[in-house]
Order: C-alpha cells, then structure tokens, then sequence
C-alpha cells in the first residue's frame, strides 16, 4: 500500500506514528507506524510483542468488528543494522484522552457516557468471545472518531487466552491495573473489565481517581 506521509502525530516507546493519506482511488486518511529495531545479532528479529500485535489485528481484521483499530498493511524491512516495521491502521481523529480533555463543563451526557461505554464493551466481549487479553485498556488506547465510533486500539500487550498460559505479572498502566494485578495473582479478562470500569468513572470525572491513592501508597 502507497501512502503520502502528512503529519507527524507524535512519539511511541519504539517509533512514530503519522498521519497520511493513501495513494491512488480511494485517497483514504491513514495512520501509519514506523517503528526501528536493532539488529544486534543474526537471531534477532522483529520482537514478539509486535507478531504478536500484528497477528492478532489480522486475525481480527477478518471479522471487521466496528470498535476494534483495523489494521490494513504491514510490512517489514532490513535497512542496513536495522529493522524497519511499518504498520498502516485505519485513521481516527483522537483518543479517548485528548477527546475528554476538551469536554466543556459540566461535562459529558448520560447518554453520550452510555453510547461510549456501551461501544467500549461490545469491543470487550468480541476480544474475550475470541479468547484476546488486551491488558492494557486505557483512555490513551480507546480512539474516538469525529462521528463518535469507538475503537479499540494498541494490542502490544493483547494475548490469547489459553489453559494454564503463564500471563506476565506488571501488564496495565498502574492507574488502570486491577487488583489481581497488583497483588501478582492468576488473571482472566477481569482485568480489562476493571479497565473499563476506571474509564467508566472518568468519563463522569474527567480525571482519573487513583493517582493520589497510589502516590500515597508509595510514600507508605
């Protein structure tokens, strides 16, 4: 796929990410991920986190569920001590976060909190049907389009489920981290339900509840 580099949307943990439009017919707006690898070895490769992030979206991608990111290319290419992975991705406008920092007082609807949720969750229960841990549901990984779709996006950490498969303790950005979590005991998709009830909560604060709970742990 041809695409025209447009604007720079900002940095990831291993890349960029910028918005462009395709090249030829349909002209759609994209956004593409450029990220780089070192080759520091003749056995390192593209690292797991990411085959399993790209095999995961084309697995989904088959069922076209509309609150899931769908990814339409990927591509993979060794530039000299570096591996250079490209991951094209359906644009959408703005994630959750950078939608609820410009909600006017006195905030959002019932019913706008109702149609978030309610999109957020059918995306939950097509990943848990399918037997996919996202682990790390966040506002900063929930895209918000100008018509008001909700998709599911970022599946770095997303696994499959499978009987006595050993789940990596650490995974979900802390304010979002459930309980089972923390105390670094066995998790199912309970803890992207807990997610989803913090994001819950912060659609009816417009801020997270638990950084000052945690910030005083750590004193502790």
């Amino acid at each position: 796929m041809r695409t025209f580099l447009q604007e720079d949307c900002g940095e990831g943990s291993f890349g960029r990410v910028y918005k462009a439009r395709e090249i030829g017919e349909k002209q759609r707006l994209l956004a593409v991920k450029k990220l780089n690898f070192s080759l520091d070895s003749a056995k390192a490769g593209i690292p797991p986190f990411m085959i399993r992030e790209v095999a995961l979206l084309k697995k989904m991608g088959y069922f076209n569920h509309p609150n899931i990111v769908k990814l339409l290319d990927a591509s993979a290419v060794p530039v000299g001590s570096t591996l250079d992975l490209t991951l094209v991705l359906e644009y959408i406008d703005q994630d959750l976060s950078t939608y609820l920092s410009k909600v006017p007082a006195p905030g959002l609807s019932r019913n706008c909190i109702k149609d978030v949720m309610q999109q957020l969750l059918r995306g939950l229960d097509f990943l848990h049907t399918n037997l996919v841990l996202h682990r790390d549901l966040k506002p900063e990984n929930v895209l918000v389009s100008s018509r008001g779709e909700i998709k599911i996006a970022d599946f770095g950490l997303a696994r499959i489920h499978t009987f006595n498969i050993a789940l990596t303790p650490g995974v979900v950005t802390l304010w979002y981290r459930a309980p089972e979590v923390l105390l670094n005991s066995v998790y199912m998709s309970s803890v992207d339900m807990w997610s989803a009830g913090c994001i819950f909560a912060e659609l009816f604060l417009l801020r997270n509840s638990f950084p000052l709970f945690f910030a005083l742990q750590t004193v502790v």
